[in-house]
């Protein structure tokens, strides 16, 4: 396919293809995450307390150091699939590689040219997606905000939201659930990256506009595992790619997207393999409305979902609290790592077997989580 390029030089902001303005992660849960992950391997990224500082970018560092990744101690969507897939399985580890020097200080400060967006984002493409327009962007300090129009497999076009950190050297896509939780996105282009249309930023921080569900549709399309609308939303075509999808990659295939099928996804995408082209298409999964109302919510159940979640040497101390609604329901374990003990937002939704723990961002993200149960697992606290 010939790659068709009209780069914009446009300065400015649209709203997001599939934004609902419905707020979600946006509590440093992401951080707490990476940094619990980060320490499971042994890469001493100190107290888990959602701050994205020097010890937790240099357990980056050595992470993908550890990966034989890039080491720049930026968290991308490389480093985030590989961290949570090393995280489940033990390996690699920090323990096994000295710890790489301290950053250098970048040899000269972000460029924010046409062309340099254009490379960025063109780098964040996926297998068989060519970029139609670069922008509209807007560059704030170190970070940049671009929403490219693409073209996906079957020709479709959509605008995707790019958040991008310059590296020293270039700009780089970032994952928007680390660091518009950590705070470091400057006010100048926090609303246009991080939030929903319509969502006040002094009231919900965060990302909140269906970008992490529209790149999952996208993979899922590169993967062969569509054709999906790239509409942000969870509706049957998108579960029946996901659950496609876990079949080629050996993974429960229940159609819910948890940490380990979100990993593997970004993984795959990248690779280009395992895909879906590669194994029959499986039956439809069975709706989950259909057994709703016999949705058992007992702290036992919740405590077996969160435990099946924990990363190695991590162990729960105290259950909840929880709340359930329907196939839905919220948990905030106490979780021990090491000596420190921790509150992890996590929530979770009911496979019609067990209560599992699945992807925060693009479940927020997406809707659909009753109000009861988004409050306190999608939204800050007031």
């Amino acid at each position: 396919m010939m790659l068709v390029l009209a780069f914009a030089l446009v300065v400015g902001v649209v709203g997001p293809a599939g934004a609902t303005g419905t707020p979600s992660t946006s509590d440093a849960a992401g951080i707490q995450e990476l940094q619990r992950d980060l320490n499971a391997l042994g890469c001493n990224a100190g107290a888990v307390d959602g701050t994205l500082g020097p010890n937790t970018v240099q357990a980056v560092r050595w992470f993908q150091t550890a990966a034989k990744l890039n080491v720049d101690g930026i968290v991308g969507p490389a480093t985030t699939a590989a961290l949570t897939r090393a995280a489940a399985a033990g390996t690699p580890t920090c323990t096994g590689v000295p710890a790489p020097a301290p950053a250098p200080t970048p040899p000269a400060g972000p460029v924010c040219t046409v062309d340099q967006i254009r490379a960025g984002a063109q780098k964040a493409l996926l297998p068989n997606e060519t970029m139609v327009k670069s922008g509209p962007y807007q560059c704030a300090g170190d970070y940049v905000y671009n929403v490219p129009t693409v073209q996906v497999p079957g020709g479709r076009q959509t605008q995707v939201v790019e958040l991008m950190k310059w590296n020293g050297t270039g700009w780089q896509s970032v994952d928007r659930s680390i660091y518009c939780q950590a705070g470091s996105v400057p006010k100048a282009i926090y609303p246009q990256t991080c939030l929903g249309k319509g969502v006040s930023p002094s009231g919900n921080p965060g990302t909140s506009d269906a970008a992490q569900v529209q790149l999952m549709q996208r993979q899922l399309n590169a993967l062969g595992c569509g054709p999906v609308n790239v509409d942000g939303s969870f509706g049957p075509a998108t579960v029946a790619a996901v659950k496609w999808f876990q079949t080629a990659a050996k993974l429960n295939a229940d159609g819910l997207v948890g940490p380990l099928t979100s990993a593997a996804l970004t993984q795959a995408a990248i690779a280009g393999t395992p895909n879906c082209t590669q194994v029959p298409k499986p039956q439809t999964p069975t709706s989950i409305t259909t057994v709703a109302k016999n949705i058992p919510c007992t702290a036992a159940l919740l405590a077996a979902a969160a435990q099946a979640s924990l990363s190695p040497g991590e162990s729960i101390t105290k259950t909840g609290p929880y709340q359930c609604s329907g196939p839905w329901a919220y948990n905030a374990p106490t979780i021990k790592s090491g000596t420190t003990d921790t509150q992890i937002p996590l929530l979770m939704r009911w496979n019609a077997t067990a209560w599992q723990v699945v992807d925060r961002n693009a479940y927020c993200e997406a809707g659909g989580v009753p109000a009861v149960v988004a409050k306190l697992a999608c939204q800050t606290k007031a």
